[in-house]
């Protein structure tokens, strides 16, 4: 009885080839086309930086990549950073930490 071996999971960073063997069959392709060369979603660099802050509510956002950092004016600072959420009061204390929903992140982006 032959089980079928995980997948390949897709080349650096840019195809998530997800790597489901599919139980019996033993022929697991992930069907990962890297044709990024390494490059593929890194969103380094001055294309993937972006600042302004929200004339309503004078929100500074700040979009670096991966990562999304909100300055409130009350002090409160907002980030979402390797799948991780994190909040702090004005005085720099860490007062929630645990891991990013998608809510997060769409709530932060419509900021």
């Amino acid at each position: 009885d032959l089980k079928g071996g995980g997948g390949g999971g897709g080349g650096g960073g840019g195809s998530n080839g997800n790597g489901n063997g599919g139980g019996n069959n033993g022929n697991g392709n992930g069907n990962g086309a890297d044709n990024g060369g390494g490059n593929s979603g890194s969103g380094k660099g001055q294309a993937g930086k972006s600042s302004h802050v929200n004339a309503t509510t004078g929100d500074e956002v700040d979009v670096d990549g991966n990562k999304i950092t909100v300055h409130h004016p009350d002090g409160l600072t907002e980030k979402i950073e390797n799948g991780r959420f994190r909040m702090k009061d004005a005085l720099d204390r860490t007062i929630i930490d645990r891991p990013a929903t998608p809510a997060d992140v769409s709530r932060l982006k419509a900021l």
